[in-house]
């Protein structure tokens, strides 16, 4: 299978006042977040969607994929090496890592890189989505590095943190991060796709579960995650709650303190197989 191979690159500028407004658009817990000395984990996210749209949209030739009932985010995977600064000037680049069947679809995934202008690599976002049903004749790229949820962890908990979702909260993150799709912020448009009503945006989720995860066990510090993965399960509400639950995964092969987690929203696991790495 052959597809467009012009990579996405491009420099960005990391504004200190759209970091702030996106620590508080996801109601990061740390103080150093909502005060805005450094920015939340997932705040690249709004640098990297045009290297996300640039990949996606070149990944496979017209017509490749079909039977697809539906497009959504399936996964993230972040690894960080180094702060991002606010202030700061950002080159990102763009490219892709793999088109895969699965039962459930084809899910792309596609490597989006944040570099300082002197080619310093501060972050990598693994960005997958997933054509629901869709079918594929050639797979190509290499698989996602793991995150399952190790099974023993569930004897080792360490701690849970809840998030009220506001009524406002697709509306404040759709105005810091530029998400502005139509079934978070619309109750018609949401229930066209046959939700009950406006759904949060699944990156406003996942940055919760990073504030979370770096107020339980990164002392309130977003520099010392080095890893922040997850898939996307089911969709959270407005005026509902998020809990987020940790739990002991022990020690990667890279000598790094590992912790699962999970994201429930109203009795139903809307984040799965969560897995977050520290630095020392």
């Amino acid at each position: 299978m052959q597809s467009q191979t012009l990579p996405s690159d491009y420099e960005a500028y990391v504004d200190a006042d759209a970091v702030l407004a996106y620590a508080l658009a996801t109601d990061d817990p740390n103080e150093l977040c909502r005060t805005g000395a450094v920015a939340s984990p997932l705040y690249t996210s709004t640098l990297v969607v045009k290297a996300f749209t640039d990949t996606m949209s070149s990944a496979v030739p017209e017509g490749a994929i079909t039977g697809t009932r539906a497009s959504v985010h399936g996964m993230h995977d972040v690894h960080y090496f180094a702060p991002v600064r606010p202030g700061s000037k950002v080159r990102i680049t763009g490219q892709h890592h793999g088109v895969k069947q699965t039962p459930a679809g084809v899910v792309i995934s596609n490597e989006l890189s944040v570099l300082d202008l002197d080619g310093q690599l501060l972050l990598r976002h693994y960005w997958t989505g997933m054509h629901v049903g869709g079918k594929v004749d050639h797979e190509r790229g290499s698989d996602l590095p793991d995150h399952l949820f190790p099974d023993a962890a569930r004897d080792k908990p360490v701690g849970t943190y809840v998030f009220d979702i506001s009524p406002d909260q697709g509306f404040r993150y759709g105005g810091a991060s530029g998400d502005r799709n139509a079934h978070a912020i619309s109750d018609e448009a949401a229930r066209a796709e046959g939700f009950p009503s406006k759904i949060i945006q699944g990156l406003c989720t996942f940055a919760m579960c990073s504030g979370a995860v770096v107020k339980l066990v990164g002392e309130g510090d977003p520099a010392r995650l080095a890893r922040l993965a997850g898939r996307f399960s089911a969709p959270v509400f407005p005026r509902q709650q998020l809990e987020v639950a940790l739990f002991d995964a022990g020690i990667s092969a890279e000598g790094k303190r590992m912790y699962a987690f999970e994201a429930s929203s109203n009795g139903v696991t809307v984040v799965k197989h969560g897995r977050a790495e520290l630095h020392d």
